[in-house]
């Protein structure tokens, strides 16, 4: 009877850490889906093909680079063009990069022609909000942010335009955002 009751105790320890940790993390509670206009951006980036889980070192390669131009970015932006679900993980596409902030243009404009260069305007979009925490949160935030994305345009009859990513270091969260198409 001790050893069940030991066990039970176990058992609900780990169940409430288990909770918590889900909780923390942004797993547990609904998410914010808002629509409102996201862009302009600039953004300096290089293309990636292979699987999504490997992107961070793109990024880090383009902000290192920005960095040593004396540029400085607290925002990331990925662009993920294939549903993994649908393509091979070997040839899933995006487009890795950070937005140039406006007080920096003019010395990007100096060093442009090093990078590749991509201007999203400014579109009416569906955006879902998912918490950074750790490591853990860029991959943990596709699970739930665009499963959100998806079925806010399907309640609204939007059709599907582009995502993308925004990883807003500042104020520790990723935005996952769609293009509202009517």
């Amino acid at each position: 009877m001790k050893i069940l009751k030991r066990l039970l105790i176990i058992v609900v320890v780990i169940a409430v850490l288990g909770f918590a940790l889900g909780a923390y993390m942004g797993l547990v509670f609904p998410l914010r889906v808002y629509e409102q206009k996201m862009g302009p951006y600039t953004v300096a980036y290089e293309s990636f093909v292979g699987p999504y889980a490997e992107t961070g070192p793109v990024f880090s390669k383009v902000y290192e680079a920005l960095k040593a131009e004396g540029i400085e970015t607290t925002r990331g932006l990925g662009i993920y063009y294939d549903d993994p679900a649908k393509v091979a993980a070997e040839k899933l596409r995006s487009d890795c990069g950070v937005i140039i902030e406006p007080k920096d243009r003019a010395k990007f404009n100096r060093v442009r022609r090093k990078f590749k260069v991509k201007w999203l305007p400014a579109r009416e979009s569906i955006v879902v909000e998912f918490p950074i925490r750790n490591m853990m949160s860029y991959m943990l935030g596709p699970i739930k942010g665009y499963p959100a994305l998806m079925k806010h345009a399907e309640e609204k009859g939007y059709k599907f335009g582009m995502p993308y990513e925004l990883y807003d270091e500042g104020q520790k969260k990723v935005f996952f955002v769609m293009e509202i198409v009517k």
